[in-house]
């Protein structure tokens, strides 16, 4: 915990914010208490891309180098590996250029096959 509070504080500083990244993979059974899972986790896996594309849009042109120097400092400070937190499984995401909330009240349509 002390290391991503670590990541936490230099992101506050350098967003002059607070900033929400999405996180998946073993860091969330470790973290989350409903998860009751006291193991570790080699790594933290989060998602970049939507990261970047939500911050860029707020106006952080550099948020891509601005959270990739976090991650460098707070891994140099720890001595922690290159990848301790990454995106790997961004390769495996869908690329949607626009989100769409299906509505659970839309009718349902199906076409009449002959």
């Amino acid at each position: 915990m002390e290391v991503l509070s670590d990541l936490s504080e230099r992101l506050y500083r350098s967003f002059g914010r607070q900033v929400c990244l999405v996180v998946h993979g073993g860091g969330v059974m470790v973290l989350h208490r409903a998860f009751r899972c006291h193991g570790y986790t080699q790594d933290i896996d989060y998602i970049h891309r939507s990261f970047v594309r939500e911050y860029t849009t707020l106006g952080f042109r550099d948020a891509e180098q601005r959270l990739r120097t976090c991650i460098e400092m707070t891994a140099y400070h720890f001595k922690l590996g290159a990848d301790w937190m990454n995106h790997h499984a961004d390769m495996t995401l869908p690329w949607a250029v626009k989100w769409v909330q299906p509505s659970i009240h839309a009718p349902y349509r199906f076409l009449k096959h002959n």
